[in-house]
């Protein structure tokens, strides 16, 4: 009896209502007679993996009754994070792209604390416009292991400005750039370097600065690298941006 309402449930389902579907493929299907998730369901397995892939063959097999993805009641820990950015114009000077690259790496290190994470090495790239006729090109990239895993703002942001001004090159104009925290473990296991010195204060001194800038909004507290008191080159443009009706007392609908 239950089967026979599940089936009636999917014949009044149309299929591009269907997760993973979308409007193109179910004009595709519907071209093909495949027009509900019943239909979808019926349809022979290894033609539909042969013309649609491997994500449409397993939504196939979810709506026949069979799991094919677990679910995660908790997000596993990554091995790795990255922030990057395309510049919303281009920049030449090699102080906008240091800046650019310290805000990632910022970026990127309140994400790792946020997930009791630290990172075992920094990987920075910059990439020049690669679809801009008759520009030169340059897409360097480089890493490097730190001494010791960490999750201190300070030991990233130097590893990556000295990545920076090993790759900048004169004569380019850069268009994006990005920073990657690799080798991520949990920061409960960690093993430290014999020769190596630990600031017993790198802990507390992160925790108080993501609690400003949580408490008071993000960049209240900060580093001299990643900010600037006029506007920099390399942000992107935001002149249509949506406001922020719920979040921004400036952008409130005033009704008159």
């Amino acid at each position: 009896m239950e089967e026979v309402s599940n089936a009636a449930q999917l014949a009044d389902f149309a299929v591009e209502d269907v997760w993973g579907v979308g409007r193109k493929w179910a004009t595709r299907l519907g071209a093909e007679g495949i027009l509900t998730a019943g239909d979808l369901a019926r349809a022979d397995p290894d033609t539909l993996r042969t013309r649609y892939g491997v994500v449409l063959a397993r939504t196939q097999r979810e709506l026949q009754g069979t799991a094919c993805a677990q679910l995660e009641e908790t997000e596993p820990d990554r091995q790795q994070i990255v922030v990057s950015r395309s510049f919303g114009r281009e920049v030449v000077d090699l102080d906008d792209v240091s800046h650019a690259v310290a805000t990632f790496a910022v970026r990127a290190c309140e994400k790792l604390r946020a997930r009791s994470l630290q990172a075992s090495g920094v990987w920075v790239w910059l990439n020049t416009n690669p679809f801009k006729p008759g520009a030169k090109q340059y897409h360097p990239s480089r890493a490097i292991p730190l001494i010791a895993p960490s999750s201190d703002t300070r030991e990233v942001l130097a590893v990556a400005q000295a990545l920076v001004r090993s790759m900048y090159r004169k004569g380019y104009a850069y268009k994006k750039a990005g920073v990657g925290l690799l080798d991520l473990t949990h920061e409960d296991t960690y093993q430290a370097d014999l020769f190596a010195g630990v600031d017993p204060r790198s802990e507390k001194l992160m925790a108080v600065l993501d609690q400003a800038n949580r408490r008071f909004g993000r960049g209240t507290m900060g580093f001299a690298s990643a900010h600037r008191r006029t506007p920099a080159q390399w942000r992107m443009r935001q002149e249509h941006l949506s406001p922020s009706y719920t979040t921004k007392w400036s952008d409130l609908l005033r009704v008159r």
